[in-house]
């Protein structure tokens, strides 16, 4: 059955007209005005309708498009659907939708980086310098696939759909995305992207050692000065190592050793390996060919990247990205810059609408730092954690607690106003209930 044009203007009234959704998705739409594309080419499902229902389903976390469709249809119970299967399977698969996700997305980040906290701000030492985590994570397919391994004969990933999330350490959010469904390397992957972060001047990145690729890094840091810190892997081979001074500051706490060496495989380029025990005793040994920063930083930093990694939790068990929408890469692409854009507007709502006013996301916070009490006194920590000294220079979490999503799949459709966000809301923030 075709969808219905008109319903559909009728049901997107109800879903975002003076509603929590309406102002939650607000700032991507009016990035689309920043965005160059023919409004007029999408007729069945207009670019504003695409990404509202997009990060509605994200945020219900509705796997399949069928529960959306159903829900939607009680919303207004009249004859026909308000969307086809077809119309939304065409959309998702659009190479022009991505492009044009792709631009809301750059101008949310900017809005985001202009108004939200720089949670690096506190440190000097990398004022003007991006910094960037990086790390892989895998996708079902859709049930609509039968995905071929190169053991049957195929290229498919038998892990999954390939995910690589760029995340701004900054902003706390992910900001683009390679999608891959070969069985390719990550740091292959990484290679091939045309992330605008790989050739921006002095930009910083922390990697997993999945990605350590001397050669590669070299070229990034001879022309654009870009640098990186990962983990030591054990199978690197270092020709040379000559022990470098270790300033005796708080900053430094913890750092055992901090040696320039010469990997067999990174040429004559001089490179760092710090040898670093963290609170709760775990003894990490970290390789960079970051020069400048002082080794307890490079641990801080690298530290952080574990924190991102929460970023995933959240996309895998709150938002519908665990599963592909669509057996087309494009349509892959489509459902993760969906994601993105998402998190996005999770992270300007919160802004707008409670720190502002002085509200963070206590719960998380609170949780957050009893793991890491926890942690430091345990040598088995799930995750080592950096000197305490960091500690009161960097209080975010990039886990989104549950309740704040639930917030939103139960109120997306009350009336926005403050007393709304007073009740129910803004507790949230603060304590389980």
């Amino acid at each position: 059955m075709p969808c219905n044009t008109n319903r559909l203007v009728n049901l997107m009234k109800i879903l975002t007209h003076n509603t929590i959704l309406g102002a939650f998705i607000k700032p991507a739409i009016d990035a689309l005005e920043y965005v160059r594309f023919k409004p007029g080419i999408f007729k069945a499902l207009t670019m504003e309708d695409f990404i509202t229902l997009g990060v509605l389903r994200h945020i219900k976390g509705q796997t399949t498009l069928r529960d959306q469709i159903q829900e939607l249809f009680h919303l207004d119970p009249v004859d026909g659907p308000p969307l086809a299967r077809s119309t939304w399977s065409d959309a998702m698969a659009s190479v022009h939708r991505r492009d044009i996700l792709r631009g809301v997305i750059q101008r949310l980040q900017e809005v985001a980086s202009r108004n939200i906290a720089d949670r690096l701000e506190n440190f000097s030492c990398l004022a003007g310098r991006s910094v960037y985590a990086v790390d892989g994570t895998y996708q079902k397919e859709s049930c609509h696939y039968r995905k071929i391994t190169p053991r049957q004969g195929g290229k498919d990933n038998p892990k999954g759909h390939g995910l690589l999330p760029f995340f701004d350490a900054r902003l706390g959010c992910p900001v683009d995305v390679v999608v891959e469904t070969d069985t390719t390397h990550e740091v292959n992957v990484l290679k091939s992207s045309k992330f605008q972060g790989l050739s921006e001047k002095n930009a910083l990145f922390l990697v997993d050692r999945g990605f350590i690729d001397a050669p590669f890094w070299n070229s990034k840091k001879t022309k654009y000065s870009i640098t990186m810190i990962s983990r030591m892997k054990t199978s690197l081979v270092v020709e040379s190592s000559e022990e470098q001074p270790v300033a005796a500051t708080e900053e430094n706490q913890g750092v055992l050793k901090d040696e320039h060496i010469i990997l067999r495989s990174g040429g004559t380029a001089t490179w760092r390996r710090i040898t670093y025990c963290a609170s709760n005793g775990q003894k990490l040994i970290f390789l960079t060919n970051e020069l400048i920063l002082e080794p307890g930083m490079i641990a801080f930093l690298f530290l952080r990247r574990w924190d991102e990694e929460k970023c995933f939790d959240t996309w895998k068990n709150d938002l519908s990205a665990n599963k592909a929408w669509g057996y087309k890469k494009v349509s892959i692409e489509n459902q993760a810059l969906l994601a993105i854009v998402t998190s996005l507007l999770i992270a300007i709502f919160l802004h707008e609408h409670a720190e502002s006013y002085g509200i963070k996301d206590e719960k998380a916070l609170a949780k957050q730092e009893k793991r890491l009490l926890a942690e430091s006194k345990s040598s088995d920590g799930e995750r080592p954690t950096s000197s305490h000294f960091f500690h009161g220079l960097f209080r975010f979490t990039s886990k989104v607690s549950k309740q704040v999503i639930r917030f939103f799949k139960g109120c997306f459709l009350k009336t926005m106003d403050y007393e709304l966000l007073e009740v129910e809301f803004w507790p949230l923030l603060k304590q389980y209930l």
